[in-house]
């Protein structure tokens, strides 16, 4: 399933509908909490930060959720993410992304790749 992102309207129908896909698998609503979480951290970067728009993958696998986000313009984010300090009003977004994923990666293709158990 691929859902095209251009702005903040298409990037919440896009979740809205990848929310119900999971739903329909039954998916447990902790791990649709957290591919909301991670789609919403990652295309909201991409509208906020790049310029453009995006892609959104989803794929779900028997021991995995799949998200991957590919930006028109590509970014590189750092490793891992670190969590901002206490008062600061940015910068936990990747940290929050690594918390609940099993696992983010950056494909050749440059997207960003993140892998969520779903037990």
């Amino acid at each position: 399933m691929v859902f095209e992102i251009e702005n903040y309207v298409t990037l919440k129908s896009a979740v809205e509908e990848l929310c119900d896909f999971l739903a329909v698998n039954k998916v447990a609503e902790e791990r649709i909490f957290d591919s909301k979480l991670v789609a919403y951290e990652l295309l909201g970067n991409v509208l906020q930060h790049s310029g453009g728009g995006a892609k959104l993958a989803l794929e779900l696998l028997q021991e995995y959720i799949e998200l991957k986000v590919l930006a028109e313009r590509v970014f590189f984010p750092p490793e891992r993410g670190v969590c901002a300090e206490v008062f600061s009003e940015h910068g936990r977004g990747l940290f929050l992304v690594d918390s609940v994923s099993a696992e983010r990666t950056f494909t050749d293709d440059g997207g960003i790749l993140v892998r969520i158990k779903i037990k």
